[in-house]
């Protein structure tokens, strides 16, 4: 009986500890392109098969990331501003943004507690 009310303790407690989006933990580089930045709390997941433009593909996962219904952190979209991407308005919308730098395209696509970064593989 103590071993099943630890293991429950246990379980608990875990699942309480998942990352949460914060500002103040700074960022760091993406898996797949280290000129992009991601939350430096966010946790790799196995990200999704590439297939058609798709040349890169990353999953993250990090509590309340895709925001409530008014998309991502605005903070975060500074963020990888900052590092020099510019956002591409014509092809994002809430919960697709899209940004270039140097002839490359990430595609970033957020949901509430996880998200995909792709890289985009140029229109010929």
């Amino acid at each position: 009986m103590k071993r099943i009310v630890l293991l429950l303790l246990i379980a608990v407690t875990m699942v309480g500890c998942s990352n949460v989006y914060s500002a103040d933990e700074g960022y760091r580089m993406s898996l797949i392109n280290y000129g992009f930045p991601i939350p430096k709390n966010s946790s790799e997941i196995k990200p999704e098969a590439c297939v058609g433009e798709i040349s890169k593909s990353s999953k993250y996962k990090l509590k309340n990331i895709g925001g409530d219904e008014n998309g991502p952190p605005a903070h975060y979209l500074n963020e990888i501003k900052e590092w020099g991407w510019e956002p591409v308005e014509e092809r994002s919308s809430d919960m697709i943004r899209f940004f270039s730098k140097e002839n490359i395209t990430i595609c970033v696509l957020f949901n509430k507690n996880v998200f995909d970064v792709y890289e985009i593989t140029a229109e010929k």
